[in-house]
């Protein structure tokens, strides 16, 4: 298996200006990073966001995955909920949203892997707009797809929080993934629905194009997407991740340092970033 740079990847998170506990997770690591929103509120679901992103963490912490890796780390996550969740009547009913995206090797050649449970979601930026890559599993995304009801009817429906697939079920939720074609200018957002929820995919667009546009960072922007959800409401705990492929992994083998201590993915939230305000 190819060893493959490390990814750049940033991290943002809030807890929101309404939640008391921030339940949502996220873990950047070298090939995958991870977005995890809990369910439950008393029912702990912090706690199941948590175990979802310390799955990953302990499984790709030093290695690069290929797509079956992330399947099974999907199902030993949704285990590691429903084993906590036996033992504790307090945390039983306990669940978390799983959406990510991971560098792995198919056929040989480097490959993004999207993958998704439940309604948080990743994007696929660039120049010309936001492009969501995964499916929401929810009530509302289904009557969106059978032309009930709009795009527009679906961000104010009262069934519109209600998730039809998520981790800390039995039998263990099936993953829908993506295996995508890699370019050096890709940026993927991850993100809980607490940014959706408040900001529409143009405001997305406009606050990227004005963060990149004027040479800021993907940190400068993850920040900003964070902040822009808060101040537009913040009703629910809002996190956002950016990724980007290494630049080195498009250089040539005779002219790359190739260095596997190229360790691009940056701030804080390198390790589990669960925050419980």
């Amino acid at each position: 298996m190819t060893a493959y740079p490390a990814l750049r990847a940033a991290g943002a998170t809030d807890v929101g200006r309404v939640r008391e506990v921030n339940e949502d997770s996220f873990v950047m690591l070298p090939a995958v990073a991870v977005v995890a929103d809990g369910m439950g509120g008393h029912a702990s679901g912090d706690v199941a966001s948590t175990l979802a992103v310390e799955t990953f963490q302990r499984r790709f912490a030093s290695i690069n995955p290929v797509p079956e890796d992330i399947v099974e780390a999907v199902e030993a996550a949704n285990s590691a909920i429903t084993s906590e969740a036996s033992r504790s009547s307090a945390k039983q009913g306990m669940g978390t949203t799983l959406t990510g995206v991971a560098l792995v090797e198919s056929e040989g050649a480097p490959h993004w892997l999207v993958f998704n449970v439940g309604d948080s979601r990743v994007y696929r930026l660039s120049p010309a707009g936001v492009t969501q890559v995964t499916v929401d599993h929810s009530e509302v995304a289904v009557m969106v797809q059978a032309g009930m009801i709009t795009p527009e009817e679906a961000r104010v429906h009262p069934l519109r929080n209600v998730i039809t697939r998520s981790l800390g079920t039995y039998p263990a939720p099936q993953a829908d993934t993506w295996l995508i074609d890699i370019a050096p200018d890709d940026i993927f957002l991850l993100c809980s629905d607490g940014l959706t929820g408040e900001l529409e995919d143009h405001e997305i667009h406009e606050i990227t194009s004005k963060t990149l546009g004027v040479g800021g960072s993907i940190d400068n922007l993850a920040q900003r997407l964070v902040d822009a959800a808060v101040a537009s409401g913040g009703r629910d705990n809002v996190t956002v991740v950016l990724v980007t492929p290494p630049p080195s992994l498009f250089t040539a083998p005779a002219e790359s340092d190739a260095s596997a201590s190229e360790t691009d993915v940056s701030t804080s939230g390198s390790d589990v970033s669960a925050h419980h305000e």
